[in-house]
């Protein structure tokens, strides 16, 4: 049972790497100006790639933690 929750997470892990790189190559499509709302600031952008990182990066460290430390 412990092997294959190891295994689950090393596959997430990999497929979440291969997301974060997915997000960082289409970064100007996903978090560049809107073409349907040229009034939205920088700022709010900002806080939305803000959002994103924390979010991706907290995924990931518990992942790891789990196969590293449980």
């Amino acid at each position: 049972m412990n092997f294959l929750i190891k295994t689950s997470l090393v596959l997430f892990m990999v497929s979440w790497t291969a997301f974060g790189i997915w997000i960082l190559a289409k970064y100007s499509v996903l978090f560049g100006p809107h073409r349907d709302d040229p009034a939205e600031t920088a700022g709010a952008r900002s806080l939305g790639v803000a959002h994103i990182a924390s979010v991706w990066f907290g995924f990931f460290a518990l992942a790891f933690y789990f196969l590293f430390f449980k």
